[in-house]
């Protein structure tokens, strides 16, 4: 009984999944990381950013703080006036023109939330950093 249940459910289970098709192509891991990677900060078409997706957040001096994003790039941003909130707040997004795509030379509307609550700054220009500029500031920061 047990081996005609398992035939039957066998036979079942190969007449109701689709076959799978060879047509030719083939993957190319090496072409979709480059489609899909943004590891080259300053890549063109790579400068703009979700300003939601934010992984750290660096202060240096009163006005220029460095974002990093999700898929790697770091950002300086000039604050037009020093942003207190910055100091206690527990996330941090960005916004430009209502939305949360930020790219270079955007006005950028920093939204800190803070235990008092939303806390806001602005910001301009928006830049992606050289792979020059990263390693100097990894070299400072090891000081």
């Amino acid at each position: 009984m047990k081996p005609a249940l398992f035939l039957a459910t066998a036979a079942l289970t190969l007449t109701t999944v689709p076959a799978l098709a060879d047509n030719g192509q083939r993957f190319d891991a090496k072409a979709q990381m480059q489609a899909y990677s943004s590891a080259d900060p300053i890549a063109p078409g790579k400068q703009c950013f979700n300003g939601r997706q934010i992984t750290g957040v660096n202060r240096a001096g009163d006005k220029t703080i460095y974002v990093q994003a999700r898929q790697g790039a770091i950002y300086a941003l000039r604050l037009r006036a020093s942003c207190a909130p910055l100091n206690a707040a527990e996330t941090l997004t960005l916004r430009a023109n209502g939305g949360d795509t930020i790219c270079p030379g955007s006005a950028v509307e920093l939204i800190a939330q803070t235990a008092a609550g939303p806390q806001r700054c602005a910001a301009s220009d928006v830049r992606a950093l050289t792979f020059r500029e990263i390693n100097r500031l990894s070299v400072t920061a090891q000081r």
